[in-house]
């Protein structure tokens, strides 16, 4: 593929997203990444936060089109979010050999998208990457959300680890979109095109859910737990011995503990999340609070109330995420039904993502890691189709 050709449809641009959030909408399940990630960020607004587009407001995009969503300033969580108009017409079948989606277009159209890429990460770079600096500068180190780093519940070694301050940590990208970022457009070969390079890349492989799989009816309900899809096996409950339903703040550093993708209690406090419990009495670990002594008073402190045995939350991108059984427990479909029931009450109307009297738009998105067979099962379980695969990559750019 040639180098790409720089004009007009490779300015990048501000851009309203209560304007784009319609052009997304029709283009679904391919946007829903980007999508969701906005319409978080207009509940939940960051003031560090950019959308940026290919087309202004004046504009009629002509595709391809690209859109994002930029945060440098979340750190550790997942700062960019890519969309290219591509991928609702280019999106091919997984090919069997590797396992991985791309995009079939024509030759212009490949290139255009490629210089559409590389001038949003010119424009981050140029724009928005040397306030970033200059704060981490000014504070000594990598300033990450809600203090995540600095508090005992991520600092355990299994945590991905933080992107390097000049670099982007993209999640959701299209692996056919990662392609253009191969001089050879090939995903598996390590020549990026000059000027970037590519810290690491995993691979995810995306599942859809359509809303007929969690949402009971239009009346339905996010506080009215006795309405789930389908019961408990006995001996669980979705609520704690107080009635309460979700996630308590004296959870949040267990959870934190189970999982090696770093989210801070900030952004769970933001989410959806639920729990289930059981009526069998367990001896958890003793949670860490987010305070400087914790890890020093951590031997003679109780969990604060009762703790849950499984949870599942939906991300800031609207995806399931975060879904866990505790190992005594597994083998008794309990993931099943804390998914379910987070996607139930995550998508229930007038929440984050569907307003309402919405239909037709209460999709949501899993991404499982192609080499989690177990988990990749209950995706299947619980009916997902595989869209299409993506991967969360750090990149740096210098030219």
């Amino acid at each position: 593929m040639d180098p790409p050709r720089l004009s007009s449809a490779s300015r990048i641009v501000n851009y309203d997203p209560h304007a784009l959030i319609p052009l997304l909408k029709a283009q679904l399940p391919y946007s829903i990444p980007l999508l969701r990630r906005l319409q978080h960020g207009l509940a939940y607004p960051s003031s560090t936060a950019k959308i940026l587009t290919t087309f202004s407001g004046a504009d009629a995009p002509t595709s391809p089109w690209l859109a994002a969503y930029v945060d440098l300033f979340a750190g550790r969580e997942t700062q960019v979010v890519i969309y290219s108009s591509l991928e609702a017409q280019a999106t091919s079948p997984l090919l069997e050999s590797d396992f991985v989606s791309i995009l079939r277009a024509s030759r212009e159209s490949l290139e255009l998208a490629r210089a559409q890429l590389l001038a949003l990460l010119s424009h981050v770079k140029t724009y928005l990457l040397p306030d970033y600096l200059s704060s981490i500068q000014s504070t000594g180190s990598s300033l990450l959300p809600n203090n995540l780093g600095r508090d005992p519940a991520s600092e355990h070694s299994g945590l991905i680890p933080a992107p390097p301050p000049r670099a982007f940590l993209i999640g959701n990208l299209h692996t056919g979109l990662f392609f253009l970022l191969r001089a050879s457009g090939d995903y598996t070969h390590s020549d990026p095109v000059p000027g970037l390079r590519v810290h690491r890349f995993d691979t995810y492989v995306k599942y859809l859910f359509r809303g007929q799989d969690f949402v009971i009816d239009s009346s339905d309900s996010s506080d009215s737990p006795g309405r789930a899809l389908a019961p408990l096996p006995d001996g669980f409950r979705f609520t704690d011995k107080e009635g309460r339903i979700g996630v308590q703040p004296h959870q949040y550093d267990l959870i934190r503990f189970r999982t090696n993708v770093p989210r801070s209690r900030g952004t769970l406090t933001k989410l959806p999340g639920v729990t289930i419990y059981s009526d069998r009495e367990t001896q958890l670990q003793p949670h860490l609070s987010d305070s400087s002594d914790a890890a020093e008073n951590s031997s003679n402190r109780a969990p604060l109330g009762e703790m849950p045995i499984a949870w599942a939350f939906l991300g800031i991108d609207g995806s399931l995420a975060t879904l866990h059984v505790e190992p005594e427990y597994r083998g008794q479909e309990l993931a099943l039904h804390v998914s379910k029931e987070a996607m139930r009450r995550g998508m229930a109307e007038g929440g984050i993502w569907r307003h309402c009297g919405e239909e037709g738009e209460a999709w949501v998105h899993a991404n499982v890691s192609e080499s989690n067979i177990a988990s990749r099962r209950v995706m299947e379980k619980l009916g997902g189709d595989i869209g299409w695969t993506c991967t969360w990559t750090v990149v740096e750019y210098d030219m």
